[in-house]
């Protein structure tokens, strides 16, 4: 069988979440092959192509245009700012490419909403990075549930922190303290941790938020550490959820900035059930990205005994954090494998972007009336 050939934007020439989470799986799998890259200039793709190892005959192309226009391109990735997914994915969708699309799909539901119809009207194969379905953390808790060790399961209780989103953010990432950007602590951080937690629970039914900013200026730093700048924050850097769960368990929810407490607890979630009780501990707030750096335990209550549950292994545990669950995503995309093998789509995206919607909407949050905050 042919690779299916990719047509990447945004593979960066230096470190980055395109070089830590996708390019492992595609330096091993004779499945794919990266026939071109669209960067922000052809230098920075020619850069990208000798740093990285790839191919002399790899492509470069200048636009997303030049790359929608290329029929050697089967399937085009897209891991670039969320602000920028619209424009950089529009050319592809309307020449019928198959995509995939880093999370957030768009920086708001409106922008997905129009990118989902498109795509169904080219009938295209669509992909989201959603990926708490492919976490082998995940898969061996909610087994862990389904298999009746606690019994019936009565609340669900989280607390985290992605370790920053505090007083200070470096130039590269001060997009995602402006909430217009799409790219902030709720739509990235919270939501990730939350498809995790919906994964094993199942889909909320109802909830009450509450949104925060308790560092209302951020202050920018250089390469070097110094203040350079200060900007208004209007990303929430405090996130809480209560609610319930269909089967009617309840749960709380909490992400903060900041760093983790002892700079090293940075998640707590325990899930409380009639006959025990499952406590998961981490670095961070990212339980998808978990395998070797969670700690997952059991609590019988009839034996009084707490276990630690070790999670399974497969071919992709032996990569970097960042990009096993990739790795995964891509074999069942090149499987033809869909949503009830936690292979989601844009449509799923869809729903998760208007979830966010009704999270600002109850929480009292314009979202689509705000401005950008300028930057003295």
């Amino acid at each position: 069988m042919a690779p299916i050939r990719v047509g990447f934007i945004g593979l960066a020439s230096g470190q980055a979440w395109s070089v830590w989470a996708h390019l492992p799986y595609f330096k091993r799998s004779p499945k794919y092959e990266i026939v071109g890259l669209c960067n922000t200039s052809i230098e920075r793709a020619k850069a990208a192509i000798k740093n990285h190892g790839l191919p002399e005959s790899t492509k470069t192309y200048a636009t997303p245009e030049e790359l929608a226009s290329d029929p050697d391109v089967d399937l085009v990735v897209c891991s670039v700012r969320v602000d920028k997914h619209y424009d950089a994915m529009l050319p592809s969708i309307k020449a019928g490419k198959d995509i995939f699309c880093e999370w957030p799909l768009a920086k708001d539901a409106k922008q997905a909403e129009k990118m989902v119809a498109l795509a169904k009207e080219k009938n295209i194969r669509t992909l989201v990075g959603l990926q708490a379905h492919q976490s082998s953390a995940n898969k061996k808790i909610k087994e862990l549930i389904d298999s009746g060790k606690i019994g019936r399961v009565l609340s669900s209780t989280f607390h985290g922190t992605p370790t920053f989103f505090a007083e200070t953010v470096t130039e590269g990432g001060a997009h995602s303290h402006d909430i217009t950007n799409g790219g902030n602590m709720l739509t990235i951080y919270t939501m990730h941790a939350l498809e995790s937690i919906t994964y094993v629970l199942g889909q909320i039914a109802s909830f009450t938020p509450l949104l925060g900013i308790s560092y209302p200026e951020s202050l920018v730093k250089n390469a070097a550490g110094e203040v350079v700048r200060k900007m208004k924050r209007t990303a929430h850097d405090q996130i809480l959820l209560q609610g319930k769960f269909p089967s009617g368990a309840v749960f709380s929810y909490h992400l903060r900035g900041g760093p983790a407490f002892n700079n090293t607890d940075g998640c707590f979630w325990r899930i409380f059930g009639t006959k025990g009780e499952i406590q998961v501990t981490g670095s961070s707030s990212w339980i998808h990205l978990s395998d070797d750096n969670l700690k997952i335990e059991l609590f019988d209550q009839a034996s009084g005994k707490t276990e630690t549950v070790e999670v399974d292994k497969d071919d992709f545990s032996d990569m970097g954090l960042y990009a096993r669950n990739v790795a995964r995503l891509y074999e069942g995309f090149a499987e033809g494998k869909g949503e009830k093998d936690g292979v989601l789509d844009w449509e799923v995206a869809l729903k998760r972007h208007q979830f966010v919607d009704e999270v600002y909407e109850k929480a009292g949050v314009d979202y689509y009336n705000m401005q950008s905050p300028s930057a003295p």
